[in-house]
């Protein structure tokens, strides 16, 4: 039976906003890496608890090295416990994913609270989870469901045209542009939306903090008024880099290391010695599974990813010989040896291999038989 089509992110916030017209559900499970949307629809929870007289419990889980004043027994309590101000709680926990997970195969603590808290006879309130990597067969998202809650999943929006229609003013990242530039009272062309998504990046919180200012100045002057800021992640900057699409990668490569970019936590990571780490690691797997590919004719099998990035790994493998991908991996295990010994990388070392592994270019065989 063929996979039922997941629907647009917005399009499940849309409905959940929709139904809080009435009382709210037992629990409710925001999933999917789009902080964007999960923090939207903890917003409109909250709005509506606070409008029906509930306690709010608000609970932020943190690794231990981000510190924070999170307390699982404070939480547990609230889940157990009665209310101190109201007869109803509304129970909002951020990012419990870790706290969710079996212990020796077992329930954790925090799930059978949990449980109990959705299976109380009593109207004790409601509880909503938010985070990226609950799944939809967790015990806890079925228990939400089966009381009638909701578990929207949002996923980040594509930024990239579908293959059947390579038009980029199709993307859902310009599509969504559009929709929020309307919510918010602007009226903008396609082309302008398309201009704004490529200045910004993937990071709607970023998107949409570039409208509000759109919108500040009238709407005049777009360009003038929106920044450019776009960087992507270490991972679209190494795609432009193995892609040889040089006007990208130098942009992308000054982006990212003037901007950093935000990390599945909502956070923005800023360290240039983290940021090289991890665009040298991106350049190496995508640099070796190009050459495996090219040296097995296209007959290897590329792990991971969606069918379109296998698909555009295998296009992007076909460009150059096999010798080109060897010595361009050879270059990156340079860059690794050089962030080793202590040197350091910057966003100009990246650029000078972006340059000569342009498009058209073939860089010269030195002596040693490297690339240069």
């Amino acid at each position: 039976m063929a996979k039922a089509r997941e629907n647009e992110p917005w399009i499940d916030l849309a409905a959940l906003e929709a139904s809080l017209g009435g009382a709210l559900a037992r629990g409710y499970a925001l999933r999917g890496e789009e902080r964007y949307f999960r923090e939207r629809g903890l917003a409109a929870l909250r709005k509506k608890a606070e409008s029906l007289g509930y306690e709010l419990c608000l609970h932020e889980v943190e690794r231990e090295s981000e510190g924070g004043d999170f307390r699982l027994a404070r939480l547990i309590d609230d889940l157990s416990g009665g209310g101190l101000f109201a007869a109803r709680r509304a129970i909002l926990v951020r990012n419990p994913g870790e706290l969710l997970k079996k212990v020796e195969g077992e329930d954790s603590v925090l799930t059978r609270a949990a449980l109990a808290f959705l299976a109380s006879p009593e109207d004790a309130g409601t509880l909503v989870l938010s985070d990226a990597a609950l799944r939809a067969d967790h015990v806890l998202v079925k228990a939400i469901l089966a009381r009638g809650g909701l578990a929207p999943s949002f996923r980040k929006l594509w930024d990239s045209p579908p293959r059947w229609r390579p038009d980029p003013l199709q993307t859902e990242l310009v599509q969504w542009v559009l929709r929020r530039a309307s919510e918010l009272g602007l009226r903008l062309t396609g082309h302008q939306a398309l201009y704004v998504s490529a200045a910004t990046g993937n990071d709607l919180a970023a998107l949409d903090d570039q409208l509000e200012t759109l919108r500040a100045s009238g709407g005049r002057d777009l360009r003038a008024s929106v920044s450019w800021t776009a960087g992507g992640t270490p991972w679209n900057v190494a795609d432009h880099v193995l892609n040889g699409d040089m006007p990208r990668a130098l942009s992308g490569i000054e982006a990212l290391f003037r901007g950093g970019f935000q990390e599945k936590s909502g956070k923005r990571l800023l360290d240039p010695a983290a940021l090289a780490v991890m665009l040298v690691a991106a350049l190496q797997r995508g640099a070796s599974a190009c050459l495996e590919l090219s040296r097995s004719g296209g007959s290897a099998r590329v792990e991971g990813g969606s069918p379109a990035q296998r698909e555009a790994a295998e296009a992007r493998a076909r460009r150059r010989p096999s010798a080109d991908w060897r010595a361009l991996l050879e270059e990156a295990g340079a860059l690794e040896r050089q962030l080793k010994s202590g040197s350091g990388l910057d966003a100009n070392d990246f650029a000078r291999l972006a340059l000569r592994w342009s498009v058209g270019s073939r860089p010269e065989a030195s002596p040693t038989g490297a690339r240069r």
